[in-house]
């Protein structure tokens, strides 16, 4: 018996979701822990020096912006090895 292929195209679909969901959930916590962890201790980790400023100011000033940067290389990245392994399933859900 074989799989008819309008049967798997709901499923490819579905899972093409899941997974576009996934990344997006990891990315964004990823994105709040970084942010959120360096606001919330900024004073612990003004007692560390980078080239010269404390750890806090270097992160919000350079670190931060790398991070952020490097998570939306991160998602095209993602999005598109996602985009080539579903290549043929409607992704706008008609």
């Amino acid at each position: 018996m074989t799989s008819s292929p309008l049967k798997s195209v709901p499923v490819k679909h579905a899972t093409y979701w899941q997974l576009t969901r996934r990344l997006t959930l990891i990315l964004l916590s990823v994105w709040f822990l970084a942010t959120f962890g360096v606001i919330f201790f900024a004073r612990e980790l003004s007692g560390v020096s980078l080239f010269g400023w404390p750890f806090s100011f270097y992160m919000a000033a350079q670190g931060l912006t790398l991070i952020y940067v490097i998570l939306v290389a991160v998602y095209a990245w993602g999005m598109r090895h996602l985009d080539k392994t579903f290549n043929g399933v409607d992704t706008n859900g008609q």
